[in-house]
C-alpha cells in the first residue's frame, strides 16, 4: 500500500488523508444517527402523558432521552405556561440547535467528494508531464515500457481520487437523508405537542 502511495506521487498523501477523514466521519455520524433515532418512539409516551395532564412526567421522560425529537418536546413542555408564540419561538431555537448537531461534519464529506477526483486528476496530469519529460530526455529509440510505466503510475492518483470520492458522496447523501427525516419528525412532533399544550392551557 505504501509503495502505491509513493509511486502515485505527492498528491496521494492528501488523498490518503481524505480517505481517513471519510472513514472517521462516517463512523462518527453513523453512531450519532443511530443514537438519535433509537428513542424516536418516545413521542407516543410523551403525547399520552400530556393528554392525561401529566406534563411533569412527560418532561422527565423527554429529558432522559438524548434524541433531537425528545429535546424539542422537552423544550415545548418547559415553556407550556407561556403563550403559544413564546413556545413556538423556543422550540424553533431548540430545533435549530439540534439541526446544527445533526449536520455536523457533513460539509466535510461533501467537500471530499468534490475535491478528491480533482486532486486525482491533477496528480495524473503532473505524472503524465513527468513521464513525457523522462521520455523526451532519452536519446535514441524510446522503450515503450518506460512510457507505459510512467502513465501507469500517473493514473494511480485518478483511481485513488475516485475511490475516495465515491464513498464520501454516498455517505453524504445517506446522512443528509437521515437529517431530513429527523428534522421532519422534530417539526411534526413539536407541532402536535404544542397543539396539545396550548389546548390544555385554554
Amino acid at each position: 500500500m505504501f509503495e502505491l502511495l509513493h509511486k502515485g506521487g505527492p498528491l496521494m498523501y492528501p488523498l490518503f488523508l481524505c480517505s481517513i477523514l471519510t472513514f472517521t466521519i462516517g463512523l462518527e455520524r453513523a453512531y450519532y444517527y443511530l443514537k438519535a433515532c433509537r428513542r424516536n418512539d418516545i413521542f407516543d409516551d410523551v403525547k399520552f402523558l400530556t393528554i392525561r395532564g401529566e406534563t411533569e412526567n412527560a418532561l422527565t421522560i423527554a429529558e432522559k432521552s438524548n434524541s433531537p425529537v425528545a429535546a424539542v418536546l422537552a423544550e415545548a413542555i418547559k415553556n407550556k405556561d407561556k403563550g403559544i408564540s413564546a413556545i413556538e419561538e423556543s422550540v424553533s431555537l431548540k430545533g435549530s440547535y439540534e439541526l446544527k448537531g445533526l449536520t455536523k461534519n457533513l460539509h466535510i464529506l461533501e467537500l471530499i467528494g468534490r475535491i478528491a477526483p480533482l486532486l486525482g486528476l491533477l496528480g495524473t496530469v503532473l505524472g503524465m508531464v513527468n513521464a513525457f519529460k523522462t521520455v523526451s530526455s532519452v536519446k535514441g529509440a524510446v522503450d515503450p515500457a518506460i512510457l507505459a510505466g510512467g502513465i501507469w503510475e500517473a493514473l494511480l492518483t485518478t483511481v485513488a481520487g475516485l475511490v475516495v470520492a465515491i464513498p464520501a458522496l454516498v455517505l453524504h447523501h445517506f446522512f443528509e437523508d437521515r437529517v431530513k427525516t429527523i428534522a421532519f419528525q422534530m417539526k411534526h412532533c413539536a407541532a402536535e405537542i404544542i397543539s396539545l399544550l396550548t389546548g390544555e392551557n385554554k
